[in-house]
């Protein structure tokens, strides 16, 4: 069977004929129905392909999915299946017809063009105004002088090797030497992103260099392609049509930004005006964004510049953030990098004969000569910029692999020049293979070179025990729900807050949507706009300041910062504030919400679990994790409540608040002991600290552990809201029973976090942990089915300490 595709070029008619094997299994006597059968098997197979890659090979190296997506299109190559296997070969027509490339990169083509508009979307271009020097010098020196350094070489080797006499071969040159020399702000979003890097100070420089590039390479190429077309027709003696074209396309572009600048921009910012707080946008308003969307890519192919030139300045237009440009992401996201990016990629791969190259020919060895001099341009101009801003040498080399990094924007900037014919076959294979190459070694380079939890090695000491009693305790509140706000102010209330004894540094955790790059604000600054910076946490800030001055605590220092990133490198900008402002305790909320009523689960966040975990892992400081279960009216503390703890002397006062330490022994219970020797400093808050005996225990103390209840034995005689008892235990189960029954009579109780394995005292309390990171005792504590559903817990670990090899 045969069908027969007119192609029109100008004025002439070229007519092509292809026979198409018809397969076995396919039913229907004809093919009306084929292409879009077809389509969707190719989608399945590059789905099933590309994550089955991922998962079970690639991404324990720690790679990024590009790299199974561009693996796999190698893997689907069409010379593979040319061998003796026939079953494979047919399998592979039936699947990857030939005729079937006009529908693949016409699906592709649009996934690029949403893809391109989704980024453009995401991306804050307010950063350039409130970026720093720094970045704006090395994302314009790495962009301009490797530009100009890789076209310098291409045009050497093409004068020495005689390859500048074949114009199309010189021309494919010259076009690779400025691609490959661009370092594109999405490509090193989504690997920052892969590599958990977003909130590192290497991936805000790199951000930061990369939206630099980005504005000026995509104005770079705008220029650049249009040079090659006013070339091209002034070789063709066609001076006039030079002219008027050159003429119209100026013209309609520039109408087409002053359009999107004067009336697109304030008539999307209208909307969100008049979309009320929390409420999405509506249906109508969306649909019309992407059909402006639509038209743009339009508006600029009749202009003569690529499709994604309008996508890009569309998305440009979009206000980031809530609520129009994260409904914008949500509705998209998901489907364009699940199955419309990975298509792409894969199937470019496949399109490129990479198994084919022929690295003998001048061309190929030109291109290998300037991908080795634009990577060599970017390592030195980012060492050099390394050193000039004291930069470690291990860092700038790991910016260079990352400004260096090639990804989507690049393999679609790839398609467009084979597809204008801007270069040919093997030019495209070869820079197919460079970014299949680069998305395997430079993930691994970055790995290596660059460790986030370095500036955190040390033995300086950031916790409670080492702090001076008279000294300020600076603590750092998460708080990520509006819930919080009262839970942490709870625990400020118990806590002794004074301006005397307490600095407290309120980070509020906002999840990254619409965005590319994350944000983070310190409100006492005022960073950049001011009433933009301010809409971010206006709700919880008044409500936290409110909360204070009724407790009567507006005396507190107190300090509130905002951090917008991806939860799982949302750790980063908690460790970082907590390690700069040289905090000794970060406070983190538990990640489910219990009633108060019958202590039960109302919520669940994963995500707040997982960033707990980070943070427990990799804190400078001491870590507490805080469930919540009582407000802010506190009920007042009755000492003849405490029926079943025999304590030699206690308060005969009505206290506040009452809090319990729990003290088995190790150094998260020493941490725990310390900071509820603070709270005993106040005149509300009664402390009783019970430690839990092993019965028949003969063995010696720990050292640290032998100094700490000597303390507290000689601190209770001069403090009278600060006591001490014992429990003589057999097991774990003794020691759920002891904690059930006092559980009722505190406002607060603390614990340590980790204990010996060994320990008698929890011994068969493993087997019934369920969370992890609240140890043994707190998870008891926080359990569902535990009685005390007023009773408030506080989880403490003391600091752990990082090394590193060579680094001290």
């Amino acid at each position: 069977m045969s069908i027969t595709h007119n192609h029109y070029y100008l004025n002439s008619t070229i007519t092509q004929q292809v026979c198409i094997r018809k397969p076995a299994w396919y039913p229907k006597q004809h093919l009306v129905e084929f292409p879009s059968l077809v389509l969707q098997l190719q989608l399945i197979v590059v789905y099933c392909l590309t994550q089955a890659l991922h998962h079970t090979l690639f991404k324990h190296f720690g790679l990024p999915p590009l790299a199974s997506q561009l693996t796999a299109g190698v893997i689907l190559s069409p010379e593979l299946y040319n061998g003796k296997m026939k079953v494979l070969k047919r399998a592979h027509e039936s699947i990857f017809p030939e005729m079937s490339s006009d529908v693949w990169k016409g699906v592709a083509m649009l996934g690029f063009s949403l893809s391109i508009f989704i980024i453009s979307v995401k991306t804050d271009f307010n950063l350039i105004k409130r970026t720093g020097k720094k970045p704006i010098v090395i994302g314009l020196l790495v962009l301009i002088l490797t530009t100009f350094w890789n076209t310098t070489v291409a045009l050497i080797y093409g004068k020495l090797t005689n390859l500048d006499k074949d114009q199309k071969q010189m021309r494919e040159l010259t076009a690779s030497a400025s691609v490959l020399a661009l370092s594109t702000f999405p490509v090193i979003a989504v690997l920052l992103s892969d590599l958990k890097l977003l909130n590192s100070e290497l991936g805000r420089l790199a951000l930061s260099c990369g939206i630099i590039g980005e504005v000026v390479g995509v104005s770079n190429t705008l220029v650049t392609k249009s040079i090659h077309h006013t070339i091209t027709l002034l070789k063709q003696h066609k001076k006039r049509q030079v002219i008027l074209q050159v003429g119209n396309r100026v013209v309609g572009l520039i109408a087409f930004l002053l359009c999107v600048i004067y009336i697109v921009r304030p008539w999307m910012t209208k909307i969100i005006k008049h979309t009320p707080k929390g409420r999405p946008v509506k249906d109508t308003y969306f649909i019309f964004v992407i059909l402006l969307m639509l038209v743009g890519g339009i508006i600029t192919d009749i202009n003569g510049e690529f499709v994604i030139v309008g996508c890009f300045v569309m998305g440009a237009a979009v206000p980031a953030g809530p609520p129009l440009g994260s409904a914008i992401v949500n509705k998209f996201d998901t489907f364009i990098l699940g199955i419309l990016q990975p298509f792409l990629i894969t199937m470019s791969a496949m399109r490129a004969n990479v198994l084919q190259i022929n690295f003998q020919d001048k061309l190929i060895r030109g291109e290998l000569l300037v991908t080795l001099s634009a990577f060599a341009a970017k390592t030195i101009i980012c060492l050099g910029c390394g050193w000039h801003y004291d930069m470690a040498t291990s860092d700038a080399l790991a910016l260079a692999a990352i400004v260096s990094s090639k990804g989507i924007v690049d393999i679609g900037i790839y398609n467009m020049f084979i597809d204008s014919q801007m270069i040919g076959d093997s030019t495209y294979a070869y820079l197919i293979l460079v970014t299949t190459v680069g998305a395997i070694i430079i993930p691994i380079t970055i790995t290596y070179l660059y460790h986030p939890l370095r500036k955190y090695a040390g033995y300086e000491n950031r916790d409670i025990v080492t702090i001076n009693s008279e000294a300020h305790l600076r603590i750092i509140a998460c708080i990520s729900r509006p819930d919080h706000v009262f839970a942490f102010a709870h625990l400020l209330a118990l806590s002794n807050p004074s301006k005397n004894s307490m600095i407290v540094d309120v980070l509020h955790l906002i999840k990254l949507a619409g965005r590319a790059q994350p944000i983070f604000i310190a409100h006492d600054l005022q960073e950049g706009n001011a009433s933009e910076n301010m809409s971010y946490s206006e709700d919880v800030i008044s409500a936290f300041s409110s909360i204070l001055k009724r407790a009567n605590m507006e005396s507190l220092f107190t300090h509130f910062y905002t951090t917008v990133s991806q939860p799982k490198a949302m750790h980063g900008d908690i460790c970082t504030l907590a390690l700069d402002n040289l905090a000794s305790l970060i406070v983190l909320p538990y990640h489910r919400k219990l009633s108060t009523l019958d202590g039960s689960i109302e919520s669940e966040d994963p995500a707040l679990r997982a960033l707990n975990n980070n943070i427990l892992e990799r804190a400078p400081c001491s870590v507490g994790i805080f469930i919540n279960r009582g407000t802010i009216k506190l009920p007042t503390f009755e000492t003849s409540n405490l029926t079943s703890i025999s304590v030699e002397s206690q308060s005969t006062e009505k206290n506040e608040f009452s809090a319990a330490v729990i003290f088995i022994g190790g150094t998260d219970d020493q941490e725990a002991v310390s900071y509820a020797k603070r709270m005993s400093l106040g005149s509300k808050v009664w402390v009783l600290v019970i430690r839990i005996v092993a019965f028949g225990d003969d063995s010696e103390l720990d050292l640290h552990d032998f100094k700490t209840l000597s303390e507290i034995r000689e601190y209770k005689t001069n403090n009278p809201q600060f006591n001490y008892s014992e429990q003589v235990v057999r097991d774990g189960s003794q020691t759920a029973k002891m904690l059930r029954s006092i559980t009722e009579e505190f406002d607060l109780i603390i614990v340590g976090r980790r204990h010996k394995m060994d320990c008698p005292q929890t011994s068969g309390l493993q087997q019934w942990s369920e969370v992890n990171e609240l140890g043994i005792l707190g998870d008891i504590l926080a359990s569902p089915d535990f009685p005390g559903n007023k009773t408030s817990i506080l989880v403490i670990q003391h600091q752990k300490q990082w090394t590193f090899k060579g680094y001290k």
